[in-house]
């Protein structure tokens, strides 16, 4: 893959990171959904996070 496609992926991925995680934090409070909504928003946004870094910082093809 072209250096400017691993970035903007990662920048994708990042973008996409924050809505979890923010989802993850807000998702406790709402008494209707099941306990385990909120610690899989979590790991999905961390994990969406850690692949993002990965793409837009290690992956460089020079």
């Amino acid at each position: 893959m072209s250096k400017n496609l691993c970035r903007m992926i990662g920048l994708i991925l990042m973008l996409v990171s924050v809505f979890f995680l923010l989802g993850g934090l807000y998702l406790g409070g709402i008494p209707d959904l099941p306990e385990a909504a909120a610690p899989v928003s979590l790991a999905v946004g961390l994990i969406l996070l850690v692949v993002g870094v990965v793409f837009c910082r290690v992956l460089r093809s020079d």
